[in-house]
């Protein structure tokens, strides 16, 4: 019997069915619509008006949430706006916050895959086939079929393996561990935008106090030359010696200028640091230029013995040596057959089935036969890696009590700079004295007046000058040991909090007080 005789009576499903001819319209359209998306894949590059545009909304973005300044800032209050306001921070606690969400969603993958499908199957005519008998090599079925042409599936699938249970468990660890180092990561930009942001405030508040004595001083200068220069042109005097006069003054308006620009700059550093608008003027309302001297009685090797144990780039190594631990645990646990458990639930609209609905268990072992070859080479490699890190912590240890030393070396220095600066001054005022009492007995010339003037207002900024040095060598060494000059847990939403709170932390550095060593009783450590 043939299939053409067959054909007529055999009862299709209702409704309408596919035709070859639609089935071949419906390819056609894909496979132009794929077309045209590939065509649409190239890029264009951004216009220079785009470019502008973008640069004025990042301008606007920069200033947009900033707290109003109608009041002389404190160091403490600085500090608190460079810490919510400068975008090195906010970058920093914003990839702290990513690492913590990415441990949560580490955590997901611990959890069972249980997926429900869906299907729709649709072809343009019936999946007849004949049955052949295996011994008799007989057509023992005509062409039959016991599928629709159309139908649809549906059902939830379990899905459960302990391999894939266990290495998402050594991957939320390394999550973990990964948000860790994030912390460490954000204690050392916190440190590093402190350090820059209090000596450009010490550095503003020189120049908010010298200023107002340079430019006076710069203007008569400048007015004590040009009568000169003038005096020379008119031949009243001899030449040689007004020209050494003018070479001198030349000399000193030059000192002067270059002060004033210095001067000039430091506000414009600080604006910067605390994401204010260079053109907004800043007043300063900390002026506390004596700090204590160093105490005898700090020991270097304590300090050493705090670096090695808080410093942040020591405990981010240590991090990562957990981290490569794990990957030892992951390709260990890869040499194990892995084992799943399977389960589904199924319904089919397929109106030739006596079970429209059913339920399917199982278990299932699988063995990567490579894993025989492959896996004790990446065991050895992931253990070597370990040692690397291991190796890496020492050599920046060795390099960390380098830098604590010469961090402590160095703040001793600056201090006995700042204290001869003091004595210098103070001579120098004296000797101011004793000129003011000779300038107005007019024994002295406008040349020598400018001349004394702008010694003593350079030995004044030099002592201004050496106790910044000495503020920023002490920081130096806070930073050196891994003191947190302000704790990266504080509080930095509320503006007036934040201020309140840094005002707290900072107060032994700001006196001058080296950092106090106290650490914890030393715990044996684990390789987990």
């Amino acid at each position: 019997m043939t299939r053409s005789s067959l054909a007529p009576s055999i009862t299709g499903p209702s409704g309408p069915r596919l035709s070859a001819a639609t089935v071949g319209k419906v390819a056609r359209a894909s496979l132009l619509a794929l077309l045209a998306a590939a065509c649409a894949v190239k890029p264009e590059a951004i216009t220079p008006g785009q470019h502008v545009g973008r640069a004025q909304e990042d301008y606007k973005k920069i200033f947009r949430n900033e707290a109003p300044i109608d009041h002389p800032l404190s160091l403490a209050e600085v500090l608190a706006r460079a810490l919510k306001y400068n975008y090195d921070a906010e970058l920093d606690r914003q990839q702290s916050s990513l690492q913590e969400r990415q441990f949560d969603l580490a955590l997901a993958g611990m959890l069972p895959r249980l997926a429900l499908n869906a299907g729709y199957n649709a072809r343009s005519n019936d999946p007849a086939a004949q049955s052949i008998n295996e011994r008799t090599r007989q057509v023992s079925l005509d062409y039959a079929f016991s599928e629709e042409p159309q139908h649809f599936t549906a059902g939830p699938e379990f899905t459960w393996t302990v391999l894939d249970l266990g290495l998402s468990y050594l991957q939320a660890k390394q999550q973990g561990y990964q948000a860790f180092i994030a912390v460490e990561r954000r204690r050392r930009t916190i440190s590093d935008i402190v350090k820059r942001v209090q000596e450009s405030y010490w550095n503003a508040a020189i120049a908010a106090q010298m200023l107002p004595r340079i430019r006076p001083l710069l203007a008569r200068s400048e007015k004590v030359l040009a009568a000169s220069q003038e005096a020379n042109k008119r031949q009243l005097a001899p030449d040689r010696p007004m020209l050494e006069f003018q070479r001198e003054m030349m000399s000193v308006v030059g000192q002067l200028r270059r002060v004033e620009n210095d001067l000039n700059n430091a506000n414009a550093q600080l604006s910067t640091l605390i994401s204010m608008p260079s053109t907004v003027p800043l007043a300063l309302s900390d002026t506390r230029w004596d700090i204590a001297p160093p105490p005898k009685s700090v020991e270097a090797h304590k300090l050493e013995e705090l670096g090695l144990a808080l410093r942040p780039e020591l405990r981010e190594e240590a991090y990562q040596e957990k981290i490569d631990r794990q990957d030892v645990y992951k390709e260990i646990m890869k040499m194990v057959p892995g084992v799943g458990i399977l389960a589904n639930f199924n319904y089919d609209t397929n109106k030739y089935l006596y079970n429209n609905t059913w339920g399917a268990v199982g278990v299932q072992a699988s063995f990567n036969l490579a894993n025989i070859v492959r896996g004790p080479r990446a065991i050895a490699t992931a253990r070597q890696t370990v040692e690397v890190t291991k190796t890496r912590r020492l050599a920046l240890s060795v390099a960390i009590l380098s830098q604590v030393n010469l961090s402590f070396q160095q703040y001793r220095n600056t201090a006995d700079e700042m204290r001869t600066a003091r004595d210098v001054l103070e001579v120098e005022r004296k000797i101011g004295k004793a000129s003011a009492a000779a300038s107005a007995a007019d024994s002295l010339s406008d040349a020598e007046r400018v001349r004394q003037e702008l010694t003593l207002a350079l030995s004044e900024l030099n002592y201004y000058h050496s106790v910044v040095k000495t503020r920023a060598a002490l920081v130096n060494l806070y930073i050196s040991c891994g003191v947190d000059l302000v704790p990266p847990s504080l509080d930095i939403d509320d503006l007036d909090k934040a201020t309140e709170g840094v005002g707290r932390t900072i107060g032994p550095w700001v006196a001058g007080r080296p950092p106090e060593v106290v650490l914890p009783e030393p715990i044996a450590p684990t390789d987990s």
